[in-house]
């Protein structure tokens, strides 16, 4: 990873630049803060870019001042930017000029001022009053004729808080808008000053239904830093637990979907599916979430040879109840009548809002971390990567339903040449001031990034998390006004599936 200290005048040149040059073949990834007072430094923004030739992350930082810390705003060149900015502008009080600052992470009823919970002055245990400030969406339209109709934030299902807010005329969906932020759980606060294996668990319990995926980016983070090249038996295992969760998650969508799209046969199924992998990553790991598995330089445990071979055996039978499951739900034509053209999202749409994962590959961008920016045995064993043009629910459908194909092919050539040999490297840590990292991973729902800060005490200086989802709720709110009516808001939402706890972060 290279960084490269830009001044904040050249800032959105330097970004038009990289941004705009196709010979540099750069996407921006992620953006993030730092409150570096302390250490004599102010605040910074870092920008951060993933170069495809050659592979290459590039991370341009930004000194700000320290009283009144302020930016051209990058959104203005980058628009999938934007809630980086915003949020920025909430946690920390610094100014992207230029751009609309409507609060995202902090709602209208936080008292603002001086109360910015992710400088390091503000304690954790800060008590904040809450004020009496109604939630307004205020780019709905208001006009005889129109109805706007709330769902949420509190839901009849167990899922976590978000406000979608729809604007209809008759039952065509006119305008829709989605608040969240409701339980934002302050996992980066609480990771400053905490140990690796202490910020580890943390990572582990920012989602549930990718935490491998998140711990394995912490540590790749770590790794990256010490340059330590974890053993190759690690290295598999990692793949495996990543391919199973990448299959145990697909089929949750597929189920949601089903059940959205007026087929609950085919979601029961589908979970009764799930359900199998679930138990299979129990019986091999010890949980169900693959949690107390991961560890900076490899794993805390290994799984032995015989548990293989019988996930091995499970897997190749697994392949044979999911093609029957297939079967019963791509020929029902009812059901692909729900899904075909719903909630289409074109190219340019998914490219300008920075959409990653399985909606862009069904929106025609073909984009893996496995494969672009490859780590563990994804060098050797290279995944293949479909695409769809059509955007809508059935693309995003279908682009699950291959992945799960490939994840099995993935995992039946995975455990047959898992090598001997031991699981853990552990490089000391021996630095003189604090240093930056980036870990990368494509989860289920897409790549999803991992920046730490860690001082020379091997502690957390800052943590930044960026996961799939935080990109891809803009194009689901995109999607659903692509001339649905209101029956379809369900459908092209679990067609997306996005995770609240990702972004509640």
């Amino acid at each position: 990873m290279k960084t490269k200290n830009i001044n904040k005048e050249y800032l959105q040149a330097e970004i038009d630049f990289i941004h705009k040059d196709h010979n540099l073949d750069a996407s921006f990834i992620t953006m993030f803060a730092t409150d570096e007072r302390p250490l004599n430094l102010g605040f910074k923004v870092y920008t951060v870019f993933l170069f495809k030739n050659p592979t290459s992350i590039l991370t341009l930082s930004t000194q700000l001042d320290q009283e009144e810390p302020a930016y051209p705003a990058i959104s203005l060149k980058i628009p999938q930017a934007n809630w980086y900015e915003r949020e920025i502008h909430d946690l920390f009080g610094i100014t992207p000029c230029g751009i609309d600052l409507d609060p995202l992470v902090l709602h209208r009823d936080w008292h603002r001022g001086k109360n910015f919970p992710m400088r390091k002055d503000f304690h954790i245990d800060t008590p904040m009053p809450i004020s009496e400030v109604p939630h307004e969406f205020s780019n709905q339209p208001h006009a005889e004729g129109m109805n706007q109709i709330a769902v949420g934030p509190i839901h009849a299902g167990i899922i976590e808080p978000g406000h979608l807010r729809f604007c209809t005329i008759g039952e065509k969906v006119l305008k829709f808008d989605a608040q969240l932020f409701y339980t934002h759980k302050g996992i980066e606060k609480m990771a400053e000053g905490k140990t690796i294996d202490e910020a580890l668990n943390l990572a582990e319990h920012v989602c549930g239904m990718c935490s491998y995926a998140h711990s394995t980016a912490f540590c790749q983070a770590i790794e990256t830093l010490t340059q330590n090249h974890i053993p190759i038996r690690a290295s598999y295992i990692r793949t495996i637990c990543l391919e199973l969760e990448r299959i145990s998650s697909h089929l949750f969508d597929l189920s949601s979907i089903c059940s959205a799209g007026g087929f609950g046969f085919g979601g029961i199924h589908a979970a009764r599916l799930r359900e199998i992998i679930m138990r299979v990553i129990y019986k091999i790991t010890g949980h169900r979430f693959f949690r107390g598995l991961n560890e900076p330089g490899g794993l805390k445990k290994d799984i032995s040879d015989a548990l293989l071979k019988e996930l091995l055996f499970e897997i190749k039978d697994f392949k044979a109840k999911f093609k029957d499951w297939e079967k019963l739900v791509m020929n029902n034509d009812s059901f692909l009548d729900r899904l075909e053209g719903t909630g289409a999202l074109t190219k340019e749409q998914a490219i300008t809002l920075g959409i990653v994962g399985p909606p862009a590959r069904a929106s025609g961008i073909n984009r893996d971390i496995r494969r672009d920016f490859t780590y563990e045995t994804y060098k050797k064993y290279m995944p293949k990567i479909t695409t769809y043009e059509e955007g809508d629910a059935l693309a995003r459908t279908k682009i699950r339903i291959d992945e799960i194909y490939e994840s099995i092919e993935l995992l039946k050539n995975l455990i047959q040449a898992v090598p001997s040999g031991h699981i853990l490297n552990r490089t000391p840590f021996q630095f003189s001031e604090p240093q930056t990292s980036i870990g990368i991973v494509e989860s289920a729902k897409g790549e999803l990034i991992h920046s730490l800060m860690i001082t020379p005490e091997n502690k957390i200086y800052r943590w930044h998390v960026r996961s799939a989802s935080y990109m891809n709720w803009r194009g689901m709110v995109q999607a659903t006004m692509a001339n649905n009516i209101l029956p379809d808001g369900p459908l092209v939402n679990k067609s997306f599936n996005l995770c609240y706890a990702c972004v509640d972060r």
